[in-house]
């Protein structure tokens, strides 16, 4: 007789400390053995890299936190090796931007509006975020965050305290922080394209040559450039905040149509969202996490801001275009704020942090619907004929779209430089545009050149154009979140429509509008709290 054996592990996911422990609780059913045995991070008992785990199910972090920092604890059934459960142990990565700072404070640090509190029935919840940089204003001198970290969301006053570290680092409480700035300005959230506040720093408390720690390399703090940089398609980033300290990444979209997320108080207010036009969408989950906000995003190959961080979801991150954020916090005189900064100089990104735009995805059709592949194989033989009179294409096969990773395609792979544009879809499928692997070796200046380089100017314009006629139409699907210009990934070198659409929700999205590629990426919704990782006790970030 067949068992239906089942394995569940609770809690699900829990936050730990590193050298903290968390007892796991693995429920089998469809037996009467109970019994599992469990592992940490692949391991069965576990290891000093990833935790160690009891036979009871007693789960002790590693001292220092892992890269990447989530391990997947495992319980398999003693009945039936082939049927386990999981759940996730994330342990906290402390980074000095959390630290309490002695005499005056370096930015990219660990703060917030001192009144934005919480309290629950017994229990206080507290937010904080990122004190990003410093900028000048007719001489005066202020902090730059968003208005969320500074002014409590719209809710807060001229005059708040910001405090270093917030009260997310400090467990709510009072103890070990202290007043650098108080609030002097912010941008309506619903009016202004930005979420963006200043705030007059304390004389004595905030280091004035503006400093922001990690920027040269991880423990070596650098001023920001003070040259004001421009987003680009593909240009490599990187930012200094208080949860995830120096991360860096790249630009997926510029010009993204991108609805986000917030919340009318630090816990159990009333979520609202608020729709943001030519906002800066960052690839990677790893690029930000809750905390983060009030980041300054700087070009990586010279240090020049090109953005301010306000909001992330388990796929990226977005940010104002930090010249909007200028023009938004000027003055009664129309004088506007500038970032304190020196000269250009590199970032050194931390190993492996640094991606690399246009990747893409598997090739193979496996786990394409029957329906998608047997699309792409009739339109394959009705064209193949045609597209095979190129001298450069070598096969045409079918495939995985890399542009939309739930499409098939006709995979065109080239020997060389095709001699007329391929088409970006035949029949109404999706082509994706491959080099085989003599033409890379005969060339591999041209293949690298083709995955980093920025997209030109004229395929910007072309897309930007298209995105603009269609964005607003498209977002009144409610499961699309955001629209914006971006690179094809399944035509080096074109640019493309990026579409975000919400995960779980399916949506007909076209392959080419108005001539333009367009790509699709998968996303949770885009937040101003509690992305990224899980809420702390007692105290949430922001």
């Amino acid at each position: 007789m067949t068992q239906n054996i089942t394995v569940t592990v609770t809690p699900a996911s829990a936050t730990i400390d590193p050298g903290g422990t968390q007892l796991y609780t693995a429920t089998v059913t469809g037996t009467s053995n109970i019994s599992v045995t469990w592992s940490a991070g692949g391991v069965q008992g576990g290891n000093s890299t990833a935790g160690t785990i009891s036979s009871s199910g007693l789960y002790t972090a590693p001292a220092v936190a892992p890269n990447p920092s989530s391990v997947t604890i495992t319980a398999v059934s003693t009945a039936d090796s082939t049927k386990s459960g999981t759940a996730t142990a994330n342990i906290r990565v402390h980074h000095d931007n959390q630290d309490p700072q002695s005499g005056p404070i370096k930015l990219g640090t660990s703060g917030g509006n001192s009144t934005d509190t919480t309290r629950s029935g017994n229990q206080l919840f507290c937010c904080s975020g990122t004190l990003g940089s410093l900028v000048s204003r007719a001489g005066t001198l202020y902090v730059l965050s968003n208005n969320h970290v500074l002014n409590k969301s719209d809710q807060g006053a001229v005059g708040d305290p910001i405090s270093q570290p917030g009260l997310a680092d400090s467990n709510c409480g009072t103890a070990g922080i202290r007043t650098v700035a108080n609030m002097s300005q912010a941008a309506a959230l619903k009016t202004s394209n930005v979420d963006a506040a200043i705030a007059q720093i304390v004389t004595g408390q905030v280091d004035t040559s503006g400093t922001i720690l990690d920027l040269a390399a991880p423990g070596q703090p650098a001023q920001p450039s003070a040259i004001t940089g421009l987003p680009a398609i593909n240009q490599a980033v990187a930012k200094s905040g208080d949860a995830s300290g120096l991360t860096c990444s790249t630009v997926t979209a510029t010009n993204a149509l991108i609805r986000v997320t917030y919340s009318t108080s630090c816990q159990g207010g009333t979520n609202f969202d608020v729709t943001y036009n030519n906002q800066v969408a960052i690839a990677g989950a790893n690029f930000s996490n809750s905390g983060d906000s009030g980041s300054l995003i700087v070009d990586s190959s010279n240090s020049r801001p090109v953005a301010l961080l306000y909001a992330g979801s388990n796929t990226g991150t977005v940010g104002n275009p930090i010249q909007d954020v200028y023009n938004a916090l000027k003055d009664s005189n129309g004088v506007t704020p500038q970032v304190v900064g020196g000269s250009d100089h590199p970032v050194a990104c931390p190993a492996g942090l640094q991606l690399q735009p246009g990747s893409p995805g598997p090739q193979e059709k496996r786990g394409l619907p029957q329906s998608e592949i047997s699309r792409a194989t009739l339109a394959r033989n009705h064209r193949m004929y045609e597209l095979m009179q190129d001298s450069a294409v070598d096969t045409v096969e079918v495939g995985r779209s890399a542009d939309n990773p739930d499409e098939s395609a006709v995979v065109v792979t080239l020997r060389g430089l095709a001699s007329l544009p391929i088409p970006a879809q035949v029949d109404g499928v999706r082509t994706r545009i491959v080099e085989n692997g003599e033409f890379n070796a005969l060339h591999p200046q041209a293949k690298q050149a083709a995955a980093l380089s920025p997209i030109s100017e004229t395929e910007v314009a072309r897309a930007r154009g298209a995105k603009q006629q269609h964005a607003e139409e498209l977002m009144t699907n409610s499961a699309i979140i955001g629209v914006g210009v971006g690179a094809s990934n399944d035509s080096p070198g074109e640019s493309a429509i990026v579409v975000f659409v919400e995960k779980g929700k399916s949506v007909a999205v076209p392959a080419v509008i108005d001539g333009v590629r367009t790509r699709v990426i998968a996303t949770d919704p885009f937040r101003t709290f509690n992305w990224g990782k899980s809420t702390v006790k007692a105290c949430s970030r922001k």
